[in-house]
């Protein structure tokens, strides 16, 4: 291009969320230093999104340094104001979401609906509440939270430890993590096992007794049978529960440290998820009503295609438009996500807004921000804080709601009156930053 100086560049900078990938937002803000003489040319009709909606995400991306900057207008109409929402927990959250999505049924299609995430293991409480009343939902761009592989790795080691006699369980997980047991190894024991009418683990004991298991084999399949009956007995004997087994397998198995080891966006999602999965098993009394629980989770065979709410996280959804957008999750840590930031500080923190302005403008018509007030990590239960993008929206671009609770002594609802004494169970750090940055003025 340096003899004619003939080059074209075309691109939504408030929208390159993807640098873990090897975008590079500086060439398209540096591009007209490079290319001196540079004619910039700013698309700013839209002809998606409502005038609420471009507003808040203009608002929001307006706190980005490094842009080059626009002002979006609409040919469309003003629209309804963005619904901000706070709840109790997850659970409550995404009892609200399925509310207002059947509730609305009759205005916009479930394809025409979707609820975006910050990270992939957050569809799980969605997904539990969806199957539980009967909403049809697909995950766009991943897989349903049960059939994740480390979620069926870690419920096949469960469902083994539980009944020996589980032979699709053995064979998941023989050798993951990696054990020396190769192809040559599992089909003799299934030989002997089909000769011998038995099942894989109890074939695997009667080899190793009469030797038929080669040297190298023998030593990984050994520790594995070791293993297994040590987590029985931690089970059965020490009363140990569910969630700490899970924790023990994980551990002792070398299953976490394999995790760990591979430093990739991959596997730090993997290991998000069997977090989330730690927090679910806590909501079930034992290891018997959770495995039936997954049971019939994944009995359920729902077909892609037909009418079904949209799940995806925000990165999957660019490109993308639904007529109604649900954004939960908006706290501290986990959006703006706190290892980015820890990784790579103002830079990722921008980078993060832009994954918000991209989030908000998938919407058409309408568009719900929510975050809760608690949150399970780990298995326990953590106050947080609302995002800080939350506190870059205007106050009169959103519609601020009542939390959805179950009305009791213990509970409260958000009142303008900020004196009022709402108890300690609930006043967590989240709500008293709301309450001092006067954020809080609730319609009744």
């Amino acid at each position: 291009t340096n003899k004619n100086k003939n080059i074209c560049c075309v691109g939504d900078d408030d929208q390159s969320i993807y640098s873990w990938r090897g975008a590079e937002i500086k060439n398209f803000l540096e591009f007209d230093q490079v290319y001196k003489n540079t004619k910039i040319i700013r698309l700013e009709q839209n002809y998606r999104s409502t005038q609420n909606i471009l507003s808040v995400a203009s608002n929001l991306i307006s706190n980005n340094q490094n842009r080059v900057g626009k002002n979006l207008k609409t040919t469309m109409e003003d629209g309804d104001l963005i619904k901000l929402n706070c709840f109790k927990n997850g659970k409550d959250e995404a009892i609200g979401v399925s509310d207002e999505i059947e509730k609305n049924k009759k205005n916009y299609s479930f394809n025409n609906t979707a609820i975006l995430v910050r990270a992939i293991f957050q569809t799980r409480e969605f997904e539990e509440r969806f199957l539980k009343i009967g909403l049809p939902y697909r995950i766009i761009g991943g897989t349903k939270f049960y059939e994740r592989a480390e979620i069926k790795d870690c419920v096949a080691y469960l469902r083994l430890v539980y009944q020996n006699k589980d032979d699709l369980a053995f064979e998941r997980i023989i050798n993951n993590p990696k054990r020396s047991l190769g192809e040559t190894t599992l089909k003799s024991i299934h030989e002997f096992a089909k000769k011998n009418l038995l099942n894989l683990e109890l074939s695997s004991k009667k080899m190793l007794e009469q030797n038929l298991i080669k040297p190298k084999a023998k030593i990984g399949l050994t520790l594995f049978l070791d293993l297994m009956m040590k987590w029985r007995n931690d089970l059965n004997s020490k009363k140990c529960n569910h969630v700490k087994l899970l924790q023990l397998i994980l551990d002792e198995s070398g299953y976490s440290s394999m995790l760990k080891n591979k430093k990739d966006l991959e596997n730090e999602n993997r290991l998000e998820n069997i977090k989330e999965l730690l927090s679910a098993m806590k909501e079930f009394d034992n290891l018997e009503s959770f495995l039936e629980h997954v049971s019939l989770a994944t009995s359920v065979d729902q077909e892609w295609e037909g009418e079904k709410i949209n799940m995806m996280t925000m990165h999957a959804a660019k490109g993308l438009e639904f007529e109604v957008v649900f954004l939960p999750g908006w706290e501290e840590g986990l959006f703006p996500h706190q290892k980015s930031l820890q990784e790579k500080g103002d830079f990722a923190l921008e980078e993060e807004r832009r994954l918000a302005y991209v989030g908000i403008t998938r919407a058409k018509k309408e568009a719900f921000l929510s975050f809760a007030m608690k949150r399970a990590y780990h298995g326990d239960w953590m106050d947080v804080l609302p995002s800080r993008f939350i506190n870059e929206i205007p106050d009169n671009s959103v519609e601020k709601n009542e939390t959805v609770l179950d009305k009791n002594e213990d509970d409260f609802e958000f009142n303008q009156d900020n004196s009022l004494d709402f108890g300690d169970e609930y006043r967590s750090p989240g709500w008293e930053r709301y309450k001092k940055n006067k954020m809080i003025k609730w319609k009744k």
